[in-house]
């Protein structure tokens, strides 16, 4: 399914924090939504999800306007994932992990909801948890179950707000690599909005990086990461070279200061 975003603008009160924000996803494919704090990717992620209505503009869904679809209809085809801090902390695991099914289902989940429930449980490895309540999990755990959750779910668009900022090295990779994966054999397109510009570069087939609530760059990681732009950006001095194929950022340091993007 292709996501497309047009024109869509969002303010907090006065202040404008998206302006003007337009571009396309095409069908099965992994995006990475870059940009420094501030920039807007979280709040364009929560209008793509419908947590925010946009003041105007539009997200749509194979070309359909998703604000038409009823809530229900949308959590079909829109999985979201948000920040760990957002879960759902009053439930066990294997609860959480079945909320992503109740677009699916009437009064109580069937076979097949339960099924969609432990596949995504052994998919994120959370099997030893799954009696555990959420607020007894780490950050990092509670981010595999909202994750699981959207897996459960069953869409055709995945939307994830930095999944990976809870999370140690390992499941930062894993979680990744997950992602990717699900895309690539499911047909499922993904957007994720990450801070970590070389492991966007290193997973993701589309970059999009905001800053100031505008896009400045949209392409692959080798078109859209440029060391004079990434530079304006992030207010650093960056090189971008290529790697065994991967667009690999670095960024220069000077005088013992080390930055981190």
């Amino acid at each position: 399914m292709t996501l497309e975003v047009r024109d869509v603008k969002f303010k907090y009160g006065k202040r404008e924090i998206l302006k003007g924000v337009s571009f396309t996803v095409p069908d099965a494919s992994f995006c990475a939504l870059l940009g420094p704090n501030g920039s807007g990717k979280s709040t364009l992620v929560k209008v793509i999800a419908q947590v925010h209505r946009a003041a105007s503009g539009d997200v749509l869904l194979n070309g359909q306007d998703a604000s038409a679809l009823g809530r229900r209809a949308h959590a079909r085809e829109v999985g979201y994932v948000p920040q760990s801090g957002e879960a759902p902390f009053d439930l066990k695991v294997h609860e959480a992990v079945l909320l992503g099914r109740t677009p699916h289902f009437g009064i109580a989940p069937r076979a097949v909801d339960w099924r969609k429930v432990d596949e995504a449980i052994d998919l994120l490895g959370l099997g030893e948890l799954v009696d555990r309540n959420m607020s007894e999990l780490s950050g990092g755990q509670q981010q595999r179950a909202l994750i699981a959750r959207a897996i459960a779910q069953d869409t055709r668009i995945l939307v994830l707000d930095e999944p990976t900022s809870a999370l140690d090295l390992r499941y930062q990779i894993e979680t990744l690599q997950l992602v990717r994966r699900v895309s690539r054999e499911h047909g499922i397109t993904a957007l994720i909005a990450i801070h970590d510009l070389n492991h966007a570069a290193r997973f993701c087939d589309q970059i999009v990086l905001l800053h100031d609530g505008r896009i400045v760059s949209d392409g692959t990681p080798t078109d859209a990461l440029r060391s004079d732009t990434l530079g304006d950006v992030y207010g650093l001095p960056v090189k971008v070279q290529n790697i065994d194929g991967y667009v690999e950022v670095r960024p220069l340091v000077d005088d013992g200061i080390e930055y981190r993007i």
